[in-house]
């Protein structure tokens, strides 16, 4: 059991590195083969894309905690099908039959309504020399069959199958990442994205259907009497997770997609390309302290409170100065050398800018940091921070950029960030403080 426990961290911990790497690597790539109207079309696809979180309203959790307590009194047999106690099959076929019904319908809605906003977003400043109609609407396409499939990695990890489903996890990006490298090098423009989520799709499509066939085709018998309601049962967490992911569109993705909307596909590439180097700094950073989630929870659990704060200070240090000297050095790149990076730079946002950017990633990571620590009681605080500061950010990109553009969008995500988010985040610590000496139940 230790044995599979750390090869699902490991893995787990390779993918989210690995993801944060890609990101940075494909940045080159895109300035390279890319045009700047290209490059916002590119940019402004991923936003609108990063709108499935409306349709997956937090599920994919809550599938997953629901499921692993029904998996303590199943197993997998030697033909690789589910058997078991009869009530908690029963109660596992019913969850199974949910997220078919459930995640078909969402998938479908968000094809459609998607889609056409798609369509409308990128037709406001569409430039007739770019062919974006068609990669459109197959990326969509095949990113909305992701989102179907996607949350059958959620039951297998409840079905004690962490291991499995993060080996898949890394496998699936290194390939579409691989491909996507491909296809840009190779002039495919735009249409390397269609390419890069038909592979994610193709693979978790083959993955749930080849590899563990035996286990989701006993998915498909018909449950029993004993049943997971929606209402009673699974709603009352899954609300909470879904507001949450409505708001956290409201930072950098929704940055990229304003742009675009205000001035053009150009400043959307240049927003989105700085966002992806801030955003990639800052999640290769943070994985040095969610590497070391598993020993803070064990610490916590044996009421190690000296043990606790001194790992967590000290990899949260680490961190975080780590990600400081990190935007320091492209900083200062940036601001020294126009004459040698004038191509590359001529990409990205003014250094103001991305100073404004990274002060902002830099302090929303000690947030981070906070939430990695509650987390090891097995607490979730900062629900109330999520959803009301995600509002201020919102209303504050949309009212600073429309008036000022990128500078304005900057100034309202650091603002937000220092003087909202982790006010209340110190507090919400603070507070919880003297119920977390508490031993754990």
């Amino acid at each position: 059991m230790k044995r599979r426990l750390n090869a699902a961290v490991s893995f787990s911990l390779l993918y989210k590195a690995w993801q944060a790497a890609a990101g940075l690597v494909t940045i080159p790539i895109v300035i390279h083969y890319l045009a700047p109207v290209l490059q916002g079309y590119y940019y402004t696809f991923a936003s609108l894309i990063a709108l499935q979180s409306f349709f997956e309203l937090g599920f994919g959790i809550v599938i997953s905690v629901y499921a692993s307590h029904e998996w303590v009194r199943l197993r997998i047999d030697e033909s690789g099908r589910i058997a078991g106690d009869e009530r908690a099959h029963s109660r596992l076929l019913s969850l199974g039959r949910f997220v078919i019904s459930f995640f078909g319908l969402a998938s479908l809605t968000y094809l459609v309504i998607i889609a056409t906003v798609g369509f409308h977003v990128l037709s406001r400043h569409a430039d007739p020399s770019v062919d974006w109609r068609a990669p459109w609407l197959l990326h969509i396409a095949f990113s909305a069959v992701s989102l179907w499939l996607m949350p059958f990695l959620s039951l297998m990890e409840g079905c004690n199958q962490v291991a499995a489903v993060a080996r898949f996890r890394l496998l699936q990006s290194l390939v579409a990442n691989g491909a996507l490298w491909v296809a840009l090098s190779a002039g495919a423009e735009l249409w390397a994205l269609p390419l890069f989520s038909a592979c994610n799709a193709l693979m978790l499509a083959g993955f749930l259907g080849i590899a563990r066939s035996g286990f989701f085709s006993s998915l498909l018998e018909r449950p029993g009497s004993d049943r997971i309601s929606w209402r009673h049962d699974l709603f009352p967490m899954q609300w909470r997770l879904a507001v949450q992911a409505l708001f956290s569109y409201m930072t950098f993705p929704l940055y990229t997609l304003l742009s675009y909307t205000y001035f053009g596909p150009v400043e959307a590439g240049r927003m989105g390309m700085t966002l992806q180097v801030v955003a990639g700094v800052q999640s290769f950073s943070l994985v040095m302290v969610m590497a070391k989630a598993p020993d803070l929870a064990l610490l916590a659990a044996s009421q190690d409170h000296a043990g606790l704060q001194a790992t967590w200070r000290r990899w949260s240090a680490r961190a975080l100065s780590t990600m400081t000297v990190t935007f320091i050095m492209l900083l200062l790149v940036q601001a020294t050398s126009a004459g040698l990076l004038s191509k590359e730079l001529d990409r990205v946002l003014s250094p103001g800018v991305c100073w404004m950017l990274a002060a902002g990633a830099l302090t929303a990571g000690i947030v981070q940091c906070i939430a990695v620590y509650l987390r090891a009681h097995k607490r979730e605080l900062l629900t109330f921070v999520g959803v009301s500061t995600g509002l201020l950010y919102g209303l504050g990109a949309w009212g600073l950029g429309l008036r000022f553009g990128a500078p304005g969008i900057a100034a309202s995500y650091l603002a937000v960030t220092m003087l909202a988010v982790l006010p209340m985040t110190l507090q919400v610590l603070s507070r919880s403080r003297p119920t977390l000496q508490v031993p754990l139940s």
